[in-house]
């Protein structure tokens, strides 16, 4: 059942905290929207469905409204917003903490990922080293070109776990062969997956791009919550 809540950041934030259906959560993941000034919210179908399919393999998941969006308070800053993410995944991973029965926790708790589309692939990227650890990171949408790419893949290059890059085949924001070139030249441990005669938006793949990230994920955190 979607529990409508919120938390603290910068400025107070709303997000829908989900759990599977059947079951208690054995990991977690964050995800975040596309950018706020092109109308996007934590209702995007492809934000949507990545975290319902995550759910269907048995994660808690957290969408929620950057700053400036819906009901979430403060203005939008354009580079900021990956504090927005740290704070999410801080509220996941005491959700986490707090939920009884279950799997045996694993050493750090259970495992807890970060996923974004577009926007919020640089937002999780900027925020995947940040005060709250996490395992794995989906980039749904890598944008390449934008403007504040440089201090993104800086801080996105110390990130030490598993990385999946997710791209529309014919994306002009987010060409593969260009998200490609970025990640390894920064020597992530990632794995590119391309959406055939996808754009940008993934018009009627969205279903596809969740099942995609969802079987990512739920492949690199079981290997971390023994």
């Amino acid at each position: 059942m979607a529990e409508d809540v919120t938390f603290p950041a910068d400025y107070l934030l709303e997000g829908i905290y989900e759990e599977p259906e059947e079951g208690a959560a054995w990991g977690g993941v964050v995800v975040a929207h596309p950018h706020p000034l092109h109308g996007a919210t934590m209702d995007q179908p492809v934000v949507y469905r990545t975290a319902q399919a995550c759910r269907t393999r048995g994660l808690a998941t957290l969408r929620f409204n950057f700053r400036g969006v819906g009901g979430s308070g403060g203005i939008y800053s354009g580079f900021d917003e990956y504090r927005d993410v740290e704070a999410a995944a801080a509220y996941l991973r005491g959700r986490l903490d707090a939920a009884e029965g279950g799997l045996d926790a694993a050493p750090l708790g259970r495992p807890l990922a970060l996923a974004g589309y577009s926007f919020g692939s640089i937002m999780a990227a900027m925020a995947s080293v940040g005060k709250v650890p996490v395992q794995a990171l989906a980039l749904i949408a890598f944008v390449v070109t934008w403007e504040d790419l440089p201090s993104a893949v800086e801080r996105l290059a110390a990130f030490p776990g598993p990385v999946l890059a997710l791209c529309g085949e014919n994306d002009e924001i987010a060409p593969p062969e260009e998200v490609e070139r970025v990640l390894t030249r920064i020597k992530l441990d990632f794995s590119l997956s391309i959406v055939r005669e996808a754009d940008h938006f993934f018009a009627g793949a969205q279903r596809e791009v969740g099942e995609r990230v969802a079987a990512f994920l739920g492949e690199a955190l079981s290997h971390r919550s023994a």
